[in-house]
């Protein structure tokens, strides 16, 4: 579990996050949504320890994290997997040694102890055979799906997902958020998943945060969203003109 207390970030004296509280639970995808400049990003960067808050708390479990030393701090980054915008893949290093990187970094297991850890995660994520390829030579679902092989390499308690659905077409999409939130049920995840795409949210959101100028102005579910009285979140929600008449239709 992640619990965030009266978290406040500032940026060149604009206070970018404004006492944001929120709670993470294992086994759930809990999604943070809002608008682009509304903070969400600056939240899931401060989760990682990429930022460094102003005041408030972070707690993993009984662990204030963004008091301990850099030492402490890498303990629990130990067990925190992250899928990036994109990817990030290396380019220069095939799709077993992108997944590798981790395990080099982090353990001192056996070459084929890694091995055997990377063939199970791409055949979590329905990759095989893939081993030796590079991310040029594969499409973007599955460099998507590579990422969370990566991703899972440690065995995370935790999981952050930045935008994971950036680039791809809406059935794969649909693809990536029902893997992540498998993954998550699977081994009782605490996943956090950072996005501005309402399908991710219909399809997965278990917790729903929605920021909207550094204030964390709702809370919910998939399953109540889309009858909050909330003014700034049912613009953001139904912003389109097919948003628009699903609404009228509700």
């Amino acid at each position: 579990m992640i619990t965030v207390k009266n978290l406040n970030k500032y940026f060149d004296g604009v206070h970018v996050l404004k006492d944001i509280n929120f709670e993470y639970s294992p086994g759930e995808c809990s999604l943070i949504i809002g608008a682009s400049g509304s903070g969400k990003t600056v939240l899931l960067k401060s989760l990682v320890g990429l930022h460094n808050p102003d005041s408030g708390e972070i707690w993993y479990n009984d662990r204030l994290f963004n008091k301990l030393s850099f030492r402490d701090k890498k303990e629990i980054r130990k067990e925190i997997g992250m899928l990036f915008q994109g990817s990030a893949l290396f380019d220069f290093a095939t799709v077993q040694e992108n997944i590798m990187f981790p395990m080099d970094f982090f353990t001192d297991w056996t070459y084929a102890q890694k091995l055997k850890r990377v063939n199970f995660c791409l055949d979590r994520v329905s990759l095989k055979n893939v081993n030796n390829l590079y991310p040029n030579e594969i499409s973007g679902g599955m460099q998507k799906r590579v990422g969370i092989a990566r991703a899972i390499a440690l065995n995370p308690k935790y999981l952050f997902c930045d935008e994971p659905n950036s680039g791809l077409d809406p059935q794969t999409s649909i693809v990536i958020d029902r893997l992540i939130s498998e993954i998550t049920k699977e081994y009782n995840i605490t996943t956090v998943i950072n996005t501005h795409d309402m399908n991710s949210v219909m399809e997965i959101g278990d917790k729903v945060g929605f920021i909207h100028k550094g204030n964390l102005l709702w809370e919910g579910s998939k399953d109540n969203i889309l009858t909050s009285q909330s003014k700034e979140l049912n613009d953001f929600v139904f912003a389109t003109e097919l948003a628009k008449k699903l609404k009228s239709a509700i």
